[in-house]
């Protein structure tokens, strides 16, 4: 994981289990259950899968790190809240993401 923060936007190149490396961009940081995760999407895309990874460290605004959420409850819960966060600012049609 590398990051990027160029033009004030903070991108984190991810690498899937085949080894590919993709970019993704920082849509928005998300509390809950009193821990920050963030919301990535491929930085070339307009919609699609989002990334969801857990701030490590003792600031969510500068995290130390990035982890993995693997449990697709807690996925669940954390992209809901941004979808209810980001009502106004993103088209969310059949729970997928859309500029």
């Amino acid at each position: 994981m590398m990051l990027d923060t160029n033009n004030n936007k903070i991108v984190l190149n991810l690498e899937d289990p085949l080894g590919n490396v993709q970019p993704y961009e920082l849509l928005d940081v998300v509390e809950y259950n009193k821990e920050g995760f963030g919301i990535f999407l491929p930085a070339d895309e307009k919609e699609g899968d989002v990334a969801i990874l857990r701030l490590v460290g003792e600031d969510d605004q500068k995290p130390e790190s990035y982890a993995p959420v693997n449990d697709d409850g807690l996925e669940q819960a954390v992209f809901d809240l941004f979808q209810i966060k980001n009502l106004d600012a993103f088209d969310f049609g059949a729970n997928s993401f859309a500029f």
